[in-house]
């Protein structure tokens, strides 16, 4: 009863920081009900497949090319061609921490009709809860590593808070709670703290653990082996480190103990890859791959695109941690964290899609968030006073700043592939609903297009506010072809404000106004080409699908006036067919 009341008040700070954490999002960030999607349908699947669809065992793929349950694993995007066989390309570490929950939501939800596919909304919920609970894990076993470095309780905390709310973890516990990142965070701190406590306290049950975690982190994303680099730098110094490995070479028992336990959790991902394709081990991310020889190390770590620095930047906060150990003289330490760094660094940066699809940040670091915040304790832990105020000062700015953006990213106001400078700083801390979508813009190849009917409109000045100005209205009769236009291109010279709420609006209707074909209202700062507030031609391409029937359709172009007048020069419109 004492150690459960004991480890109750461990936690408090903990549950604090979640329960926060939910209020936080729930009201200002990033509500969703959908929150398996993308590559989390992959890390995901394997519960669905076993428990729903019993499709997991597909070795007899040519018997069941025609049944329902191929086509279920046709038409994700998650499964790819070995041997002839569909394989699940993404690791089942994932699925196995979301066990449990997916369990509970499959024991309580009503499984009928044809939508019981396990991605109904208490699955939804169930994996989002899921995600919470390994975070809430992740900065406990954060705050463990500490401890054991003996650092102040306050900076304990900062540390926790600040990886929450001020790294895109934000996003990735909720908007994208579906992908791995969370559940590796929390299996690598909790590696982490093991392998410091043995090396601490040479006790061979925590190694025996530190090799649980590790298996446990390679069927989460067998890329994280990558952690063994980082257990020179928890040992602390080369003499402790050949010290903990003597050690444990004199009990056999237990170091092959640690090792059958590492392989009995890495089993589970080679037996699913058996009744998968009957290899027990294979490399499921067919056709893609590593270039070594081309890194694109600047852009990983500080491109507008997807830069650790530029979208995380506590974290460069945290390596000048790196020059209070230099100071110090811990040679050693800073020399084994920038080993570690630079050879992960190389290795992320030579994956074929450096960017890692579409993700907010520079997702695949996530998983080592640790390393981090223990250079960011140390610093802080150790420094005067006055550098501490500053410290905190700046860590804490960049709550704000990540909180903002990762609502954007979930918005459509930053872009999840296509970021450059001019972009971000364009929408760099806007929220407006005018900047919804405006990195969006679809490009088109107008090569594969003609034009129909360009009309030129000349200067246009809307001097009423709060209403509609008609600027250019036509029968369809009068555009050749019109039953083959797709796009409405409008071209004009404007300064694109920022403050400008003024719209441009194209609709299409019959001609009696009794049907509506078409209409779209994007605001006239969707139109800049360039950075806003400078004077520039802009242009918006109207899309939509070629109409069809014999009815006599109004093509109508207006501007709707909120607060401002507007000087529109030079204003064109195409109508354009595709070939």
């Amino acid at each position: 009863m004492r150690n459960s009341i004991r480890f109750g008040k461990s936690i408090i700070t903990e549950v604090v920081i979640i329960l926060i954490y939910i209020l936080l999002i729930n009201l200002k960030v990033a509500k969703v009900d959908v929150v398996i999607k993308g590559d989390g349908v992959g890390y995901y699947d394997y519960l669905p497949s076993l428990f729903i669809h019993h499709d997991l065992i597909r070795k007899d793929v040519p018997a069941l090319i025609d049944s329902l349950r191929y086509n279920r694993i046709a038409k994700k995007l998650v499964y790819v061609d070995y041997n002839g066989f569909e394989v699940n390309k993404y690791p089942a570490g994932t699925a196995v921490l979301q066990l449990p929950f997916f369990y509970f939501a499959y024991l309580t939800t009503p499984l009928k009709g044809n939508n019981n596919d396990g991605y109904q909304l208490p699955f939804q919920r169930a994996i989002l809860y899921a995600t919470l609970f390994y975070l809430f894990l992740g900065i406990y076993f954060l705050k463990k590593i500490l401890e054991l470095y003996d650092i102040k309780k306050s900076v304990i905390v900062l540390s926790q808070l600040l990886l929450v709310f001020a790294t895109i973890v934000t996003n990735y516990a909720n908007f994208n709670a579906g992908i791995s990142h969370v559940y590796s965070l929390f299996a690598i701190n909790a590696f982490l703290y093991f392998t410091k406590s043995y090396f601490t306290k040479r006790n061979l049950n925590h190694f025996v653990v530190a090799c649980l975690f590790f298996g446990l982190i390679l069927i989460l994303r067998q890329i994280n082996i990558l952690v063994l680099l980082f257990v020179p730098f928890m040992a602390g110094s080369l003499n402790n480190l050949k010290g903990g490995i003597r050690y444990v070479l004199k009990h056999p028992k237990k170091l092959l103990g640690g090792i059958l336990l590492t392989l009995a959790v890495f089993f589970i991902q080679s037996l699913l890859w058996y009744l998968q394709t009957g290899s027990f081990l294979l490399y499921s991310y067919q056709g893609e791959g590593f270039h070594f020889l081309n890194p694109q190390i600047i852009n990983i770590l500080f491109s507008y695109q997807k830069g650790l620095f530029v979208y995380t930047p506590v974290l460069f906060i945290s390596l000048f941690g790196l020059i209070w150990l230099a100071y110090k003289r811990r040679y050693y330490l800073v020399f084994m964290w920038l080993t570690f760094f630079t050879i992960v660094t190389y290795i992320f940066s030579s994956w074929h899609s450096w960017i890692y699809g579409c993700s907010y940040g520079s997702r695949v670091y996530i998983d080592y968030y640790g390393t981090f915040f223990i250079l960011f304790a140390l610093l802080l832990n150790g420094i005067p006073k006055g550098m501490k105020i500053i410290v905190i000062i700046l860590s804490f700015l960049t709550i704000p700043v990540n909180l903002i953006q990762a609502y954007q990213y979930k918005t459509y106001i930053l872009h999840w592939t296509n970021m450059n400078k001019e972009k971000y700083w364009n929408v760099f801390l806007k929220t407006d609903n005018r900047y919804k979508g405006i990195l969006w813009k679809k490009k088109y190849g107008f090569n594969n297009y003609y034009t129909v009917k360009e009309v030129s409109i000349g200067n246009i000045t809307t001097s009423a506010k709060n209403k509609f100005n008609n600027i250019y209205q036509v029968s369809s009769s009068a555009i050749p072809d019109f039953n083959k236009v797709s796009i409405i291109q409008i071209l004009l010279d404007n300064e694109f404000t920022e403050q400008n709420n003024s719209k441009i609006i194209v609709s299409i209707k019959d001609s009696e106004g009794d049907h509506s074909y078409y209409w779209h209202d994007p605001y006239l700062i969707h139109f800049a080409q360039k950075r806003l507030d400078k004077w520039q031609t802009g242009l918006y391409n109207f899309n939509f699908n070629s109409i069809t029937d014999e009815k006599e359709k109004i093509i109508k172009i207006e501007v709707y006036s909120q607060k401002e007048c507007n000087v529109l020069k030079n204003v064109k419109i195409k109508f354009w067919c595709y070939r």
